[in-house]
C-alpha cells in the first residue's frame, strides 16, 4: 500500500492529486490518500481529508513508500518510522505559504527522502524509491550535529 500525506495546509493541492490518481491507474498497488482540504474526485484511489495521529502512523507503519507534501512534521515523522519516503513540495506562494522544496533538497542530500519536483516524473521515483537506500534523519542537539559535521571536513 502506497499512503499519501497532503499535510493539513488550508491551500489546495490539486497537482498532487492528478499525480497520485494518475499514478494509482497504472499501479497494482492500493493507493491510500489523506488529501485535507483538496477537493478532488479520487477515480483510482481511497481519499480521506482527515486523520487521527493514531491513524496517521498506523499508514505510514504499513506503507510500502509514503509520498508526502514537503512538511516537516510528515517527513520527520515518517523517516522515524523507517519509511521510503518521495516528497512533493509545494509550490511556494500558490500551493503553500513558505518555501518547501529548500526543506526537501537538503534532506533529500542527506539520504532522507527523494524529492519529486516535476510530477510528471512521480512513477519514475517511486520506483527508484523501491531499492533505493534511505538514511535515518539524523537527530540531537544542534552543536553536536554541527561539530560532528566540522569533524568530517
Amino acid at each position: 500500500m502506497i499512503f499519501v500525506s497532503f499535510g493539513n495546509s488550508p491551500r489546495l493541492f490539486t497537482r498532487l492529486a492528478q499525480a497520485v490518481d494518475n499514478l494509482a491507474e497504472i499501479l497494482n498497488e492500493e493507493v491510500i490518500v489523506q488529501n485535507g482540504f483538496t477537493q478532488y474526485s479520487f477515480k483510482h484511489c481511497k481519499s480521506i481529508p482527515f486523520i487521527e495521529q493514531s491513524d496517521y502512523k498506523t499508514y505510514l507503519k504499513n506503507c510500502s513508500i509514503a509520498i508526502l507534501q514537503g512538511g516537516w512534521g510528515g517527513i520527520s515523522e515518517a523517516s522515524d518510522l523507517g519509511c521510503r519516503i518521495v516528497v512533493v513540495p509545494r509550490k511556494n506562494g500558490e500551493e503553500h505559504y513558505h518555501d518547501q522544496e529548500q526543506l526537501v533538497r537538503k534532506l533529500e542530500e542527506r539520504g532522507v527522502c527523494l524529492g519529486c519536483y516535476d510530477t510528471h516524473k512521480l512513477s519514475l521515483i517511486i520506483e527508484k524509491a523501491r531499492n533505493y537506500e534511505f538514511k535515518p534523519l539524523q537527530r540531537g542537539s544542534a552543536d553536536s550535529i554541527i561539530n560532528q559535521f566540522i569533524e568530517s571536513i
